[in-house]
Formats: structure tokens, C-alpha cells, sequence
């Protein structure tokens, strides 16, 4: 199976937590809202109800539920291959 890599960033001064997989776009994202934030937890997951799910247990929130009728996104090969590119790529800056 597929897995992504998932990071959760913290931002102290607004008490915030924003959880994204590992994305040119997501670290775009991030650094213009929050520039301060912090990494503070790396996970894999296969799909986007995993990612959800890992993300409530390492907050102690319990079991997450999706919103009725929600498909559970399973990520693919090809998104696996074009993040560990771009992992390389922030790796070497």
C-alpha cells in the first residue's frame, strides 16, 4: 500500500496545529500563514481517514469520525514517487 508522509507544524504565538502531507504547496502554504511554526510530529498514512485518525490520536482527541458518506482516498504510487521527490529536493536546500 501507498503511504504518504504527514507532518503536524505548531505555531506558539497563535496556539495553532495544521496538519498537511509533505508538499511543495503545503510548506508554500505554511510559510506564508504561518512562517513561525514549528514541525512537532512526522507520520505515514495510506489514505486521508488514516492521516485524520493518526492525526486525533497524537492530539488525544479520541477516534475520528468523517463526515457521512465521506470516501476514504487511498493515495497511489505515483503521489508516493512525486512526494519522495520533492523530499529530496527540501533535503538538499
Amino acid at each position: 500500500m501507498a503511504e504518504l508522509v504527514f507532518e503536524i507544524w505548531h505555531d506558539e504565538e497563535s496556539y495553532s496545529y495544521e496538519l498537511s502531507s509533505v508538499s511543495k504547496q503545503g510548506d508554500k502554504v505554511r510559510a506564508s500563514m504561518t512562517p513561525q511554526a514549528v514541525k512537532v510530529h512526522t507520520f505515514t498514512a495510506t489514505s486521508d481517514h488514516e492521516a485524520h485518525q493518526k492525526y486525533n490520536n497524537w492530539h488525544g482527541w479520541g477516534r475520528w469520525k468523517p463526515m457521512p458518506a465521506a470516501p476514504e482516498y487511498l493515495f497511489t504510487e505515483e503521489e508516493v514517487a512525486e512526494q519522495r521527490r520533492y523530499i529530496a529536493k527540501r533535503k538538499a536546500h
